[in-house]
This record gives structure tokens, sequence and C-alpha cells, in this order.
């Protein structure tokens, strides 16, 4: 009687438990499919950024937004790689700072080049006002 309920019993139980565990990790997949597609979506949100003919502040703003939805999104409880998802999206959130700031820097290097060339000809005429100030020390003194 006993090796019948041992027979019959633990099959059920196993197969219980077996479903469970498949349910769990089926939602894992489903987690790890929407953040796919999701970082997809902030992928090209970034590569759009510094593009010609493309608004970065909304390409900015947009990458920014579905981060903090998809951080939002991410189950608190059931994830067994949460860092993994919180790296990934503090790494794109620091990628879109350093688009920023080379935008910037770039913005910078057109003003420097800019005052480079006045810079240029300012030192040109200097030169060339040091040279008739001599001319005309040199009048002054021959008088």
């Amino acid at each position: 009687m006993t090796a019948v309920f041992f027979n019959a019993y633990f099959p059920f139980k196993e197969n219980s438990l077996l479903k469970a565990e498949n349910a769990k990790m089926r939602k894992e997949m489903e987690t790890q499919d929407k953040f796919s597609f999701q970082l997809e979506k902030v992928k090209v949100s970034v590569d759009s950024i510094g593009a010609p003919k493309q608004n970065d502040f909304f390409n900015e703003k947009l990458a920014l937004s579905i981060l903090a939805d998809m951080y939002k999104q991410l189950p608190k409880d059931t994830l067994k790689n949460k860092n993994m998802y919180n790296n990934t999206i503090m790494t794109y959130k620091d990628l879109i700072d350093a688009k920023k700031q080379i935008k910037q820097l770039s913005g910078n290097q057109v003003l420097m080049d800019s005052l480079s060339s006045i810079n240029t000809t300012l030192k040109a005429e200097y030169d060339k006002m040091k040279t008739d100030l001599a001319v005309c020390r040199q009048l002054y003194q021959a008088q």
C-alpha cells in the first residue's frame, strides 16, 4: 500500500513543482523579451543623438523616458539577474550623458577654432603695428 502511495503521490507533486518552475521561467523570459525590445528602442534613440537633421533634445528625453519606464516595469522580487538589468539601464544613461557632453565639447571646439583664427589675425595686426611703431621711433630720433 505504501509503495502504491509513493508511486502515485510523488509524480503529481513533482509535476506541480515542475509546472510552478516552468511558469516562473516563462515569466522571466517574457520580462527579458520585453526588456530587450525596449532596449532596442533606446538604442535607436541614442544612435539618433548627434545625427544630422535630428532633434537631439527630443531623442535624449525619449531615451531617458524609456529607460525610466524600463526600470519601473522590472519586477522587484522575481528577477535572478536584477543587477544585470540595473547595470544595463545605468550604462545606457551614462552613454546618453557622454553623447551630450561630446556634443557640448564639439560646440566648444568650433568656438575655440573661431577664437584661434581671430587671435591669429589680431597677432598679425599687432606685429604690423609694432613694426610701424619702430619705424616711427627711428624717424623721431633722426630728427
